[in-house]
């Protein structure tokens, strides 16, 4: 993924495959065009992070063992 650096303007690309499309500030994207690519920080995606499942209750296993 990448973000436009601090300090780049957006910009709309004029030529080439991605002609049309615009970049702008704070949003991410997953493609860039190579000539732009300096003008760009590329993100690392964090690994998601590994939810805890909830301990059973303790309470509900004795009343089903009535």
């Amino acid at each position: 993924m990448y973000r436009l650096k601090k300090g780049q303007p957006e910009f709309e690309v004029v030529d080439g495959p991605m002609t049309g499309r615009k970049f702008l500030r704070g949003v991410e994207y997953a493609e860039v065009p190579p000539a732009d690519k300096r003008r760009f920080d590329e993100i690392k995606q964090a690994a998601p992070k590994a939810v805890k499942a909830p301990a059973p209750d303790k309470a509900a296993d004795k009343e089903g063992a009535k």
